[in-house]
């Protein structure tokens, strides 16, 4: 049979597209037509892409934002599906996002009509109406999500709609390769090359990839190769900060935050108002919402916006629009604005305090003059130190092109869970020797073995999620499922003499009938060597756990002062607490919400909903603020070559020359002098400053060589630039060593290039030894005694536990003994998922043995120093916080809640009912009489009380009585003082007799205050009442 695309190949060549390029005319001659009529190009990663992808190779594109990628790709499927007829389904279009961008939707949508091709949208929000019409009509390209696509193996008519796929687009495949969702997504890829008995075309589309040959190779094992194409677009990035001027003193005063950051926002109200619209991106949704505030209140006539996760999907779009119109000068966003959403032609972008990496900062800026030949510009803010020399760093290897790279986990127990578990679920029964032939034909599990499957799906029946069996011949065919049954059934002549239904699961052995045990039917052929099956939990597992992302309980936040809800907080939140609130070292949690730190009232395990207060001490650093993502290791390391170049460009110190092996690269660098880093003449002077007063008071500088201790009063500081994930190694490594010693785990806290330690009783010396003693090797043997006993492994385990069947989805997990779970659990799969999950996500393990390996080897050098400003945390972070309460605001806050309550005088005489506001008791008439009988004795509750109180009141009890006559003395006595006291939470009649006997002369804001402590008392209390 000849091959129709090498025939069309010749024809279009022969047929004479002069008027197209030679890349272009190669396509369909409708393709063609369509292009010309627009006038469009080939940009050079559609000339080095079409030919390669229309002879079917598999490749990943890597090209800079708004270089036609997309068509890069689309267009030679597209034209390859016509040419050979492709049946639909034909194309599948993956990405991470529920939405493409809008003008990319409409293009492809465009181009597959001008081919007389079908085109459609399928993902979580499709109707139902839509989804049906695309199993009726299947489109030839379909563009989903890795959830919706995973779902699609679980219908047979959806099934048989995917067995025709020919090719597949993986987008923005960086951010997929580097997640669970991504590693779910490549074994269904894998699972749907062996539904469609053959090898599917993968293309891969990227912006940042710094690992291209091995991202290649983790879409398609050998056969997929990188095509990177020039830059047609250049990126210019600076670091700047402002000098403090006299209005920033007053205005740092007035917001509490520091002189030069109020000078940095009104730099940044500078930069929005002279070159509208920008985006200005920050790294957490508090800061969004803390920035614009801040940024409307400095420059009342600009429009600013916020754009972030947590808001409506209602309220992103109305912003995407107002950004794309014109209506905004700014909108302040997080990563929710990085991926491809339309937000039409944004002159620049401003990033407020360091990326924290480099792909993050290209695919911030690849938001800014989005077009070939654009220029993407942007302005990094910072104006603490660290921030500078972070920002800087990243700006300048931005500038290189350095990315980092995509990095994953390999042999994921849960991803393999997941996959097992739709697997029996969409096929009922299944050989086990498909798992690990599936499996094994992918990067992240090319050693997994049979016996790796037999592990898991011990698991998951244990837990009845499924039924297997290793040696099918030993499993009586009355034990068998019934697809099994049903399949043997068909494969013997004298199938139709054996029952029609098998006996029930659990009907016991000794009730089946006599004859069925005697009855020997032969394993079909494809099963003999061991199968595993669907069982009663399966369905019910499916609907909770299709997804990858994480299935998180969640828990209300709620003023104790306002009696507010302020959020919510998850899982992994909560189960780092004990039920007071208070750390592993036994300090009360103090964390950001709402613009504003908090502390922790009560966390009890027994309610839905965290009880909080609002924290008056501006100065306080909260414990908590969500994890940002990771510094990577090399960026925190020319953070210390950085601070070595200032310093001997300054004749601070001398030069030197490394004469080291360096196996790990520790001390690798660019080689660039320090003019090549984008710092203005502000930051630079900054940074100068903190370094000379560092030397001089230690007479060291922590840089990418040397490590320095400093024994302060309220820690133990480890100056050591290797970045997040590293330095939490480190961290716990010596936490670990101090626990043996000491039975308790201390505080830790990690930044990019320090450690802070707390409550964990060592001294530098005992640092200094076990850095130099510990044998790397013994690193993770070491963590994995210490850690499972640790906080941070609970809702790790929580997670892990939902997938494998060990928790119930929607089990709170706080009311289950997750420490004897894990007891139970060690030395199995689930426990080495756990803290591999661990290790992944908050350590680096191989490069915590690189590092101690270069402190044994001399590489690096360790030494104890006097504290310096270099070992003082980075206080930017609470600039980014709005004004905490002081006693005077927290007092206003609970006056207007207690003023606004309804209550209700009831009459112990006549019980006559009388309703009003608190704030206008004083006003009503002759207030302390009955308005029916005149009787002085009127007992006060909240009108939501309101029945209670007409019980109490009608009670013949001698204790409710003698309560309720408290409570018409109290109100007699003192009035509007005692209506206000018994308006508050957890204020009885005992309480506020208490409050009101210590005489506050009248001053409501005295009684305010002990309202207040009553109130958060009652809140800590509460779970141990009656």
């Amino acid at each position: 049979m000849t091959n129709p695309q090498e025939g069309w190949a010749d024809r279009i060549l022969r047929g004479g597209g002069e008027s197209m390029s030679d890349v272009f005319s190669r396509l369909h001659p409708q393709l063609q037509s369509f292009l010309s009529e627009r006038g469009w190009n080939p940009t050079p990663v559609q000339e080095q892409a079409l030919p390669q992808l229309i002879d079917g190779k598999e490749r990943l594109l890597i090209a800079p934002t708004g270089s036609g990628k997309t068509l890069a790709a689309v267009l030679p499927l597209l034209h390859r599906c016509k040419v050979e007829e492709w049946k639909p389904l034909s194309i599948l279009y993956i990405t991470p996002l529920r939405a493409l961008n809008r003008d990319v939707d409409r293009r492809l949508a465009e181009l597959s009509e001008a081919l007389g091709l079908r085109f459609a949208l399928r993902h979580g929000d499709t109707p139902t109406n839509e989804r049906s019409k695309q199993v009726r009509r299947p489109p030839h390209l379909l563009v989903t999500t890795p959830e919706t696509f995973q779902l699609m193996f679980t219908g047979h008519r959806l099934r048989a709609m995917l067995s025709s796929v020919q090719a597949v687009i993986i987008d923005e495949v960086h951010d997929l390769a580097g997640s669970e969702r991504g590693w779910q997504l490549r074994l269904g890829l894998q699972r749907l090359e062996a539904l469609c008995g053959r090898t599917l075309q993968k293309v891969g589309l990227s912006a940042t990839v710094g690992n291209p040959d091995q991202v290649a190779a983790w879409i398609s094992n050998e056969s997929c190769q990188p095509i990177i194409a020039p830059a047609e677009r250049s990126t210019v990035l600076t670091v700047e900060t402002a000098p403090p001027l006299a209005e920033d003193e007053i205005g740092a005063m007035e917001m509490r935050l520091s002189p030069r950051a109020h000078a940095t926002f009104r730099l940044l109200s500078e930069l929005v108002e002279n070159d509208p619209p920008c985006l200005v991106f920050v790294n957490s949704r508090n800061a969004a919402e803390t920035v614009a505030q801040r940024l409307q209140s400095m420059a009342p006539q600009l429009n600013i916006g916020v754009h972030h996760g947590s808001l409506a999907a209602e309220t992103r779009q109305e912003m995407e629009a107002n950004i794309r119109n014109g209506a905004l000068h700014a909108l302040i966003c997080t990563s929710s604005l990085e991926l491809g959403i339309d937000v039409g032609s944004i002159r620049k972008i401003v990033q407020l305090e360091s990326p924290r990496s480099v792909d993050r900062m290209l695919q911030r800026v690849g938001r800014a003059d989005h077009r070939i030949g654009g220029i993407g510009r942007g302005h990094l803010l910072a104006w603490e130190t660290d921030g500078i020399a972070e920002s800087a760093v990243i700006a300048h290897r931005s500038h290189l092109g350095f990315i980092e790279d995509v990095v994953w986990r390999n042999r994921p127990y849960s991803i393999a869970a997941n996959q097992i578990m739709l697997m029996a679920h969409s096929f009922k029964v299944v050989r086990i020797d498909d798992v690990h032939e599936i499996f094994s034909q992918t990067e992240q599990f090319e050693d997994w073995t049979r016996k790796d499957t037999e592990n898991v799906l011990a698991v998951l029946a244990d837990r009845w999620l499924l039924r297997y069996s290793i040696q099918p011949n030993e499993t009586p065919w009355y034990r068998w499922p019934k697809h099994l049954y049903i399949a043997a059934k068909e494969a013997i002549p004298d199938g139709e003499q054996w029952p029609d239904e098998l006996p029930r699961y659990d009907v016991a052995d000794e009730d089946i009938p006599v004859e069925y045990k005697g009855m020997r039917m032969p394993v079909p052929r494809q099963f003999k060597d061991g199968w595993f099956a669907s069982a009663g939990r399966t369905r019910k597992w499916v609907e909770h756990h299709l997804s990858m992302i994480p299935d998180k309980q969640s828990y209300r936040v709620r003023d104790v002062v306002t009696r507010r809800t302020i959020g919510n907080v998850d899982e992994a939140f909560v189960l780092e607490l004990n039920g007071s609130g208070e750390e592993e070292d036994g300090r009360v949690r103090q964390f950001v919400m709402a613009g504003r730190t908090w502390t922790i009232v009560d966390a009890d395990p027994e309610q839905s909903e965290v009880l909080v207060a609002p924290v008056s001490i501006q100065g306080e650093a909260p414990t908590w603020v969500g994890e940002l993502p990771p510094v990577p290791a090399v960026v925190a390391r020319n953070i210390g070559r950085l601070r070595r170049l200032i310093a001997e460009d300054f004749g601070l110190i001398e030069a030197e020359e490394n004469e080291e092996i360096d196996v790990a690269g520790l001390l690798a660098h660019d080689g660039h002098p320090l003019t090549s880093y984008p710092l203005d003449g502000e930051a630079i002077g900054l940074l100068a400053d903190t370094i000379t007063r560092h030397i001089d008071a230690t007479q060291s500088l922590p840089d990418q060589q040397t490590i320095t201790i400093e024994q302060r009063s309220e820690a133990l500081v480890i100056n050591m630039c290797q970045g997040t994930l590293i330095n939490e190694t480190i961290g716990h490594l010596l936490l670990a060593m101090a626990s043996t010693r000491t039975g308790r785990w201390g505080g830790l806290m990690v930044e990019a290039t320090r450690i802070h330690l707390t409550g964990a009783e060592m001294q530098p010396e005992d640092v200094l030894g076990w850095l130099n003693e510990l044998p790397a090797d013994g690193i993770e043997g070491l963590l994995s005694v210490t850690l499972p006993n640790s906080r941070q492994v609970r809702w790790r385990f929580a997670q892990v536990a939902k997938t494998f069947g060990i928790l119930q989805h929607g089990v709170d997990p706080r009311k289950i003994n997750l420490a004897a779970l894990v007891r139970r659990y060690r030395g199995t799969i689930v426990l080495e998922e756990v803290l591999n999950k661990l290790y992944d996500e908050r350590m680096d393990i191989a490069g915590a043995k690189d590092v101690l390996r270069g402190i044994q080897s001399g590489l690096l050098n360790v030494v104890v120093t006097p504290a310096g400003p270099l070992g003082l945390s980075d206080r930017s972070q609470r600039d980014l916080l709005l004004p905490n309460w002081d006693n005077e605001a927290v007092r206003a806050r609970l006056r207007i809640r207690l003023m606004n309550e309804r209550a209700v005088l009831c009459c112990l005489k006549c019980r006559t009912i009388r309703r009003f506001r608190v704030e206008r008791y004083p006003e009503l008439k002759d207030p302390h009489a009955c308005i029916s009988c005149q009787g002085l004795m009127l007992v006060c509750a909240r009108e939501g009380l309101e029945k209670m109180l007409e019980g109490w009141v009608a009670s013949e009890e001698e204790s409710d009585r003698n309560r309720m006559i408290r409570n018409a003395s109290l109100v007699k006595t003192h009035g509007f003082h005692a209506i206000v006291c018994l308006m508050a939470r957890g204020v009885g009649e005992a309480t506020a007799q208490r409050i009101l006997r210590k005489g506050h002369n009248n001053n409501i804001d005295s009684l305010l205050q002990s309202i207040h402590h009553a109130e958060i008392e009652y809140a800590r209390t509460r779970r141990f009442w009656g």
